[in-house]
């Protein structure tokens, strides 16, 4: 069975058609975020009457571009990592009942590890593997507090449409613990500000909810992304895909380019 997976995941044709259509669908989105961010300015350029104020206007519009875009990438990196550990949870509980006694007894422990390890994993990923530069801490918290609900989003669905209730413990840990460990400022001032940035980047939940869901559902439906390997854990695997998707558009430069023509 093991064999079977490897030479599955790993069929030159299977990889290469599946990163495709994840980048293919990396690129509709992000052309659609930015064709709305370019009607806007338009929009307020007309009401500018002096040139000074529609260059400096242009100016702030162009860096809300590129936080917008990098904010897209911190969800899908954060989502990439509590998904890694997630699968890993899911890996001891259903598939190593050897240790199914020490298990009962340290699970709860090693979730909340897992939870504080994806944290570090998602700081890993936007500097390594993309370096996100247009985004303060504070809007990072902000985006990672929404990796929460999409992650919750995940699981409402595969507790629903499987009805696998085995999500139902991971369900409430994310709904009263996850958001605490994902930024450790606990001041007012700060809980405000990450709070108003929540919603200012629920559009991107709705976003990422799309793109994934499109690429999973792909997935399954073309037979890469297997049931019988745990639903979570392939969609673990769709989100590495995505992960890969964003670094080769990045590395083209192709989006830098096109924000500057914007």
């Amino acid at each position: 069975m093991k064999r079977y997976y490897i030479l599955h995941y790993f069929d030159p044709a299977n990889v290469g058609s599946f990163l495709l259509v994840s980048l293919l669908g990396l690129i509709l989105v992000l052309a659609l975020v930015l064709l709305i961010a370019k009607l806007q300015i338009q929009r307020q350029l007309k009401e500018e009457t002096e040139e000074k104020a529609k260059k400096i206007r242009r100016k702030k519009h162009q860096r809300r571009q590129y936080q917008i875009v990098e904010s897209f990438y911190e969800l899908v990196f954060s989502g990439t990592s509590i998904l890694l550990f997630l699968s890993l949870y899911y890996i001891i509980d259903e598939r190593l009942p050897q240790i199914s006694m020490y298990w009962e007894k340290y699970q709860d422990v090693v979730l909340l590890v897992f939870i504080v390890l994806s944290v570090f994993l998602t700081s890993w990923l936007d500097v390594v593997l993309v370096k996100l530069t247009h985004l303060d801490p504070e809007q990072k918290a902000s985006v990672r507090l929404i990796s929460v609900f999409y992650i919750v989003l995940i699981l409402l669905y595969i507790r629903f449409i499987y009805e696998d209730t085995n999500y139902d413990g991971l369900i409430l840990y994310f709904l009263t613990l996850v958001g605490r460990f994902l930024y450790f400022d606990f001041t007012v001032k700060s809980f405000l500000e990450t709070m108003r940035g929540v919603l200012e980047n629920l559009p991107l939940l709705v976003i990422m909810s799309a793109y994934s869901g499109f690429v999973c559902w792909y997935g399954f439906h073309v037979g890469f992304l297997l049931k019988s390997n745990g639903v979570i854990l392939s969609t673990f695997l769709a989100h590495l895909f995505m992960d890969c998707s964003i670094f080769l558009l990045h590395k083209t430069g192709i989006l830098k380019h096109v924000i500057r023509k914007i």
